[in-house]
């Protein structure tokens, strides 16, 4: 028996409402997705890194709280308040940590574009951030950088019931902090390709897979006006990670591994970063 021509469209379009739901998004790069206006989402992360090299090994935890607040169905805003646990112990086994607040953010994302077909949606954002001087810069070592500093952020991605692709470019332009000292300003580039491998019924528990590929380039930082030869380069991070959610809660997490890093001068380098987090919509 053969279905009239209009069902098949109206078919697909009833799998991809009842199918799950589209809010994923990279772990360590940026994504175009806004929460529904008046909607709240909270979100608690672990953040770790470690590097080595130059005589130091350094390690870096951030507890970080985020509040995203949706002013539109397309106008999201997000405040994250970060707590910093910094380690350094040098060759000589000197050892030096501090831990306290971090710089607080606020950024604000616009999706200026989205299209929905049956069983694909197409979207891209703007984002625009600022980071306040709230961590302490003049502990050893530092909380904050002790400057405002500003991100500019371009976010689209392809969803489907199955494949997820994103993409992102990210600026961050650093101004002077305490002490003379300038961080160089960085420019971030992510690609990233999710896929589902089970496809599960609307409100049951549901995992996306994603592997990403991250780009640093780390301008170098000033001292006085003057260049730091000690600072600047480029990374890239190969970023293996998950997204499981289950009706308005969300686990993810992820680790990135360097695969290219190309420093000035003596730097210690990136072993590793990874990143827990747990996120619900209300």
């Amino acid at each position: 028996m053969r279905l009239p021509a209009f069902i098949i469209p109206v078919l697909a379009v009833i799998l991809c409402v009842f199918g799950p739901a589209y809010a994923h998004e990279p772990i360590f790069g940026l994504g175009p997705h806004t929460i529904f206006k008046g909607g709240l989402g909270v979100e608690i992360e672990i953040e770790g890194e470690r590097a080595s090299g130059a005589g130091e090994v350094e390690t870096e935890y951030v507890l970080q709280s985020e509040i995203i607040y949706g002013i539109t169905t397309d106008l999201a805003a997000t405040l994250a308040v970060p707590y910093v646990i910094e380690r350094a112990i040098e060759s000589g086994g000197v050892e030096r940590s501090a831990s306290g607040l971090g710089d607080v953010s606020l950024r604000g994302k616009y999706r200026f574009w989205r299209r929905d077909a049956p069983c694909v949606q197409d979207a891209a954002a703007f984002v625009l951030g600022v980071k306040f001087p709230t961590g302490d810069d003049d502990r050893t070592p530092r909380l904050g950088s002790g400057s405002t500093d500003f991100l500019f952020a371009l976010a689209a991605s392809r969803e489907s019931l199955k494949w997820y692709y994103f993409g992102d470019i990210r600026y961050r332009l650093n101004t002077k902090g305490g002490g003379g000292l300038e961080k160089g300003d960085r420019f971030f580039a992510d690609l990233a390709v999710g896929v589902r491998p089970t496809r599960t019924e609307y409100l049951k528990p549901d995992l996306v897979l994603i592997v990403e590929l991250n780009w640093e380039t780390l301008m170098e930082d000033e001292l006085n006006g003057s260049d730091v030869g000690d600072s600047g380069g480029n990374r890239l991070f190969l970023s293996p990670s998950f997204f499981f959610t289950y009706r308005n809660v969300a686990v993810k997490g992820g680790v990135q591994v360097p695969v290219y890093q190309d420093l000035n001068g003596e730097q210690p380098e990136a072993d590793y970063r990874f990143k827990l987090a747990v996120e619900g919509h209300f």
